[in-house]
């Protein structure tokens, strides 16, 4: 989930995806207790937010290029953006799977068909418990089938017709979250299905289409509007943590969540206060920024690997024990995608370098 920035990076958006990952891991990796009430899922959410911003904002900017040059433009700019994507996301993709089955996941090599084709939400939506080593992938299947259906979307749909069908895809994901929770039981995992995820990915598009058409990142009406659905996520996510979630609302309690994922957006954009900016955009937080999509896609693969070479981790007892897990897990994960990114995803970066983007 490393989506590329169009124009200059911006460091403070590069050390959010920093942040976002190390929140994953921990929930992957801590024991509950370590855990608390704490949503550090949302870090899941952000990757996928950001991904309709940028991955829009690029579209946007396509489709105008192609509008001024008077010819048909939009079957070579969507094969070109595929072959941009393949390259950037797919590659690195694949070798983690590969990594995977070698080290023994035991889904992904009863179906690796839905895996290598990315189908593994639906798959994963359907079964009892989350799959150890590969649960995460289902945000990566998600993405892909964004990056298939979205530039068609951005490029056929009128100009003027544009906003109206963004909002409509943000209101079709609680719309699906309560039809699967309420009438398919056999889907156990609703929010690993594609619709239940538009709100982010639309959300993060509305930003880019509000922002393209001249909206400043710095508009009191995204601050005010991040902070008041995040209080509403924060009172309803807590209820839905004591057991007493309200009635209809915890279908749109992801909705609010994402919208002020939209306003972090634009606020860092904008320029945060110096003391938040200085951290993201300290060196050893880039440095997990800039292998940051090795990271997601290893990290749960990583204590797989070491139950092979360091069994003996898990003779350890108590806090202790999970406490020395943990930092070989950070260690192993940290040497591994390391090594991932700098002879998988920096080559094929600088081959896609090569590459026209117009």
């Amino acid at each position: 989930m490393a989506p590329v920035l169009s124009a200059s990076r911006n460091q403070e958006l590069d050390g959010w995806r920093a942040i976002a990952v190390l929140g994953v891991m921990w929930l992957h990796w801590a024991i509950p207790k370590w855990r608390g009430g704490i949503p550090f899922e949302i870090g899941l959410y952000f990757f996928l937010t950001l991904t309709g911003f940028l991955i829009t904002r690029i579209l946007l900017r396509e489709r105008d290029r192609g509008d001024q040059s008077g010819k048909p433009w939009a079957a070579e700019a969507f094969r070109r953006f595929q072959f941009r994507r393949a390259l950037r996301i797919l590659i690195p993709c694949y070798a983690a799977m590969v990594f995977g089955l070698i080290v023994g996941a035991e889904d992904i090599r009863q179906h690796p068909f839905v895996y290598f084709a990315h189908l593994s939400n639906f798959h994963i939506a359907l079964l009892p418990e989350w799959p150890h080593g590969t649960s995460h992938y289902w945000t990566l299947a998600i993405q892909q089938q964004f990056y298939l259906l979205w530039p068609i979307l951005i490029f056929i749909v009128p100009k003027r017709a544009l906003t109206a069908v963004l909002i409509l895809l943000v209101a079709v994901a609680p719309i699906s979250r309560f039809v699967l929770l309420h009438h398919f039981p056999q889907v156990h995992h609703p929010g690993a299905i594609s619709l239940c995820a538009l709100d982010y990915l639309a959300s993060g598009s509305l930003l880019a289409l509000a922002m393209h058409r001249g909206l400043a990142p710095s508009d009191s009406r995204l601050r005010l509007a991040a902070w008041g659905c995040l209080a509403v996520y924060s009172v309803l996510y807590t209820l839905d943590w004591i057991g007493r979630p309200v009635p209809g609302l915890r279908h749109v309690q992801q909705t609010f969540l994402c919208v002020s994922m939209a306003g972090l957006i634009a606020a860092t954009l904008h320029g945060l206060p110096r003391p938040v900016a200085h951290v993201l955009t300290r060196p050893w937080v880039l440095h997990i920024a800039k292998i940051s999509y090795s990271l997601y896609l290893l990290h749960c693969l990583v204590p797989m690997a070491l139950g092979h070479v360091a069994p003996f981790l898990w003779e350890i007892d108590g806090s202790l024990g999970t406490a020395v897990r943990l930092i070989c897990f950070a260690l192993a994960a940290w040497g591994v995608s390391w090594l991932s990114w700098r002879w998988i995803e920096q080559p094929v970066n600088q081959m896609r370098s090569k590459i026209p983007s117009q």
